[in-house]
Order: structure tokens, then sequence, then C-alpha cells
């Protein structure tokens, strides 16, 4: 039977209590009847059986009733079809609702369930969210953009399933493998469980990269730098700097023109989105995360996970004051694009693939720019991300070990078991080898062992319509891993189209090779962990909700900085910027409390200690395991 939920077109009645929601002053409980159980609970025995199946390949009946295959995934057996909705970070090539691509009716026959499936992005989802919980009508399975926030208010309303009387009989996969285990009992810690069950669940665990491509990285066109003579670069405050000039004095112009910049920013994009060069544009390159939660008045190692003693927004001379003042001293010197002050990053964007900037920060962009390059035969231009300026540690081989996303199950929906056994299919590596590059057979084989992908699949183009017809990269943050996670099996990492052996070989062109050559290495990843003692990165500390005035001091200082930071990149001269941050932090002192909330969360992180030595226990297991 269809919920009221799948009889109701999402869009069209998140319209309709948009405007009633605000007016509602908190939660009501959903009023659906319930055959969950009471909490701590076990689940009804129900027909269900495990069987482990023959996962994905194409064209092949790969239903309920497979026999048991080599894949060592674990499926439990369901003779009942029953219709799940399910709101996730889903490609949206197609309309919500029952999906025709071939990995969503894999999904649909192994599991026996017909899935509706309704895309949103962490931008427009929070309102959405808010309304449908407003109306006490809620998806089987569903996003939390800020489980921080929202997790609570579901608990309250009752809206939010506790897993664990499922977790042994419905999730097989996920309780057997070291990864999955260490998610569970991260979600069971304080920070993100308000009595020790897991309620939230992660996906995209691993890592985005094989660490070739950071997320956030020091990255630069090293065809122009190598026909720049290779400039000295040994730091990041000055050296940087000193290259960005050479290398625009080597290239002052694109193909078609326009005139070449060191760098470029979006501060056009406002608050947040707009400073996340200065969030993120030095730290990670130095071994330390400015949390985002505390007002960025808070960096932690990512070593090991120890909070830094010094306020991040009140030491001139910390990480965010250091990024703020390479880009003053780049527009000092002409190097950063004017139009950086109004400009928004998809504008941004398309300036990084015209060739117009030097150097960049966000991985995907620098990812994205080359695939741009390389559509010209015999393309040199290459975006390479450098090792380390500065630091001893850098977050490049990272373990998003919570998971990057995280998703509750309704606490009322009929099909508590199906919806676990959902969420541990999905989070095995098999199927996230499969959300990336689509069911075995297609575009990728295995030989000798080894997943390799076929020729012609290296060369498509993925977009909304290619998705639609095969599946590939429709459920990329609705999988249980990040693409550039190593499966331990075979040792190739889940994405084979970006960073299988054969991939980065075809992507191996003269300008990669000269890089490698540089730092008199065999390959890429040998460069990082040659240059930079500790490479391998971790986030083990998990911040809830602010308690008493906290959270209003901290919306009150990313407001402040987001008005005003900007203002210190446009300063004229060194004398010039140093009064306008000296000005900044003594009003961020004397009337944001910024002490006091960085008291707070400086205090919050080392009452975690014990549960994050817990978890580097349980992440240097795994590695020893893999070594």
């Amino acid at each position: 039977m269809k919920t009221s939920f799948q009889k109701k077109n999402l869009l069209a009645r998140m319209l309709a209590v948009a405007v009633s929601v605000a007016m509602l002053g908190g939660l009501t409980a959903c009023g659906a009847s319930s055959k969950e159980p009471a909490s701590g609970s076990a689940p009804a025995a129900g027909d269900t059986a495990q069987t482990e199946v023959a996962v994905g390949e194409s064209g092949e009946g790969s239903g309920t009733e497979t026999a048991a295959g080599d894949s060592g995934v674990v499926v439990p057996q369901f003779e009942e079809r029953v219709s799940l909705d399910v709101v996730a970070f889903v490609g949206r090539g197609e309309a919500d609702g029952l999906r025709s691509d071939p990995v969503s009716k894999y999904i649909e026959d192994t599991l026996n369930v017909d899935l509706y499936l309704t895309g949103v992005t962490e931008a427009d989802w929070p309102s959405q969210l808010s309304a449908m919980m407003a109306d006490g009508d809620l998806p089987d399975i569903f996003l939390l953009s800020d489980p921080t926030k929202q997790l609570p208010m579901l608990l309250e309303s009752g809206s939010a399933l506790n897993l664990e009387p499922y977790l042994e009989e419905y999730a097989p996969n996920t309780v057997n493998d070291p990864a999955g285990r260490m998610m569970l009992e991260a979600q069971r810690m304080t920070a993100n469980s308000p009595d020790g069950n897991a309620y939230l669940w992660g996906m995209c665990k691993g890592s985005w990269d094989d660490g070739t491509v950071p997320t956030c990285g020091h990255y630069i066109r090293w065809d122009v730098y190598k026909e720049a003579g290779y400039p000295k670069l040994e730091s990041y405050d000055e050296d940087l700097l000193d290259v960005m000039e050479a290398m625009v004095a080597a290239e002052p112009q694109t193909a078609d023109g326009q005139k070449t910049y060191g760098c470029g920013a979006w501060f056009g994009a406002g608050q947040g989105w707009g400073e996340w060069v200065f969030t993120f544009g030095l730290g990670p390159q130095e071994g330390v995360n400015l949390i985002e939660t505390t007002g960025r008045v808070l960096g932690v190692s990512t070593v090991d996970s120890k909070p830094l003693e010094n306020n991040q927004l009140t030491d001139p001379e910390g990480i965010f004051w250091r990024a703020v003042r390479f880009y003053n001293r780049a527009n000092q010197r002409g190097l950063l694009d004017p139009d950086s002050f109004t400009m928004t990053s998809d504008i941004y964007e398309e300036n990084l693939k015209a060739g117009k900037y030097m150097f960049n920060v966000p991985g995907w962009m620098s990812a994205n720019a080359n695939l741009e390059f390389n559509k010209t035969e015999g393309n040199q231009k290459t975006f390479i991300s450098l090792p380390s300026l500065s630091g001893d540690a850098e977050d490049r081989f990272g373990n998003m070990y919570r998971g990057e996303r995280q998703y509750v199950v309704n606490a009322n929906t009929e099909n508590p078991e199906r919806c676990v056994a959902l969420l541990d299919f999905v989070s095995t590596y098999e199927f996230s080898r499969i959300a990336w590059n689509g069911l075995e057979g297609q575009f990728w084989n295995v030989e000798d062992g080894e997943p390799v992908p076929t020729d012609d699949y290296l060369k498509v183009t993925k977009d909304d319509a290619f998705g639609v017809e095969t599946g590939v990269n429709v459920y990329h943050h609705f999988c249980g891993f990040g693409n550039g996670t190593i499966d331990p099996d075979d040792g190739v990492a889940i994405d084979l189209y970006q960073f299988s052996p054969k991939a980065l070989d075809s992507k191996m062109n003269d300008t990669v090779k000269d890089f490698i050559s540089h730092y008199g290495q065999e390959t890429q990843a040998d460069v990082y962990r040659a240059e930079t003692p500790v490479t391998d990165a971790g986030m083990y500390i998990s911040f809830g909700d602010p308690e008493g005035d906290i959270a209003s001091y901290v919306n009150e200082i990313n407001a402040f900085m987001g008005k005003n930071v900007v203002t210190a990149v446009a300063a004229k001269s060194d004398e010039e910027f140093e009064a306008a941050r000296t000005k900044m932090i003594e009003e961020l002192q004397d009337n944001y409390h910024v002490d006091e909330v960085f008291q707070y969360f400086y205090d919050k992180a080392v009452e975690q200690a014990d549960d994050v030595a817990k978890l580097v226990e349980m992440n240097n297991a795994i590695k020893a395991d893999r070594e």
C-alpha cells in the first residue's frame, strides 16, 4: 500500500506548506499508525532469510531469488513487495518517483521494493524538511542536512527510528565491516546521540579522492610553472605569491585573449560560501580543520583531533587570518582578479576552465577545469595539487569514518526492516562501485580479480542524461563510500572512471609526468607521502547544538565576519590590512563574545578525548589490517 506521502506531489506539498510552517512554533508528532516496535525492543520476526547474492551484473537477474555468489554481500530475503519513499542527495535527471535507470531497478529487484526517489540538495532541503516535519508526513528514509539541529527535533517528535534493534538481522554487511562498525560506533557517541543508540546512518564514508585530487588543495597550473622555470616554492605566505606572479608573466593571456591572474575568488556569494577560501584555503594543507560549527574560532588537528589552543579569529597569525592576508597581498600585487569581490562561484569556475587563473583551491573545480582542458587534443594544461608548502601534516588521504551525509529512518514507517536493509545494501563496497560506475558488464569488468573500466567508459561525458540511461552517479551521495575509497578486497578505488589504474594512466600527460619527475618519485601519490611527514587525516570530534546563548553568539560572529572580512582583503597596503584586522579582532572581543565561544567549544572538544581515542584505535586497527 502506498502511503499518504507517496500519493502527493512532493513539490506541490512543499510549496503549499512552506507558507504555513513559518507560523508554527514547534513540531507536531506524526499521526500515522506505526508498525515500528517500541524503542529498544526487537522487531517482528517476519518472513525473511539472509542470502549472499551475486552483485550487480548487467543483463542478469539479480533479484531476491539469486543463488549465493562470490561477492560476499548478504541480503535479507523478503517475500512481500513494499513501497519505500526515499529523499536523498541523488541525481536529478529524472522526475521524482519511480526511476527508470538500471541501477534503481537493480536495487528494487534485489530488495523486492518499489523505490520512490526524491532528489534534493543540501541548499534546498532544510526548508522543505521543516515543512514536512510540521505537517507530520515524512518519507521512510531521508537526508539530514544539519543533523546536530534536526535530529533533536525529530527525536522530540518521535520521528527518528532507533536503529539498534534492526542492525544485527537487517544490516549484516555493515555490522561485519570494520568501517561500518566504526560508523555506527560514532553515531552512538554523545555528540551524535542523546542516549547511546544509533539514530543516524552515515553515507559516503572513506574519501572523495585517491590523494591526488584533495577536496581542499593548493592547485597550480604545473605546465605554466614549468614554463616559468620552476621558481622557488617552499612557503604559502610568500613564495606562492611570487610563483603566481612569475606564472602570469609566463602566460599573460588565455588562448582567446583574456587577461590572466594569479587567482580569483567568489566573495560575491556572500556569508559562508563566499568565505570558503579563508575557511579551507590553508587549514587542510597545514593539518588543521577550522570547525564551521564553532564560528571558525576553533581549529582541530587533522592528525589526532586535538583542539588547537589559539582562537583562530583573534590570533592574527592563526590559520584564518593568514589565508585572508594571502588574498589581500594577492590583491595588492594585482594577482587577484578584481571581479572576485562581486563574482559568484559559477562564474569563477567558468573563468578557471577558460584558463584565467594559475592557482585554485577547490579540488572538484580543478578536476572540472582539467576535463575542459583535455577536450583539446594533445593538451598539456593541467592543475596539479602541490604537497604541503608549510606544514608537517596535511589533510590528503582522509577518512570520512562517520560518513559525509547523514540519513535517518522515519520512526513511523510501516517497513522499518526494509528501510534498514536498504541502507545496509547501498552501504556496501560492491554497491558503491555500482553507484559510481554502473552495473558490471556495461562499463567495467573484473579481469584477473581486478575491476577494469572499458575504453569507451573512460571517454564518456557524465551528465544527467547519461545517469538516466545507465544509472551511473545517480546514487553518488546515497551509497556507502566516497568515490576515492579503496575497496579492501581488490585494492582499487571505488570510482573506476577517475581513480582506477587504467584511468590514471589515461590522464598521465607529460605535465603530470613532469610533476612526478620533479619530485623524484614513481607516482603522484608517492610525491605527497614523500614530501609531507603525515598525510593521513581524520576528524574524530563532533559537536552538537551549542547550549544557552552560544548558538546566538556563533550566528552573530558569522554574520559579522561575512559582512566585514572582505574589506580586509581590499586593503591597499599591509598597514591598512593590519589596521582592518586589528579593528575586527577588537570588535569581536568587545561585542561578539568570541573568547567565550572559543572556550565553550574548546572545553567540549577536550571532553570528547575518550571517544576520540576509541575512534582513533578503531581506525588504526583498520589501517593495520589492510597494510
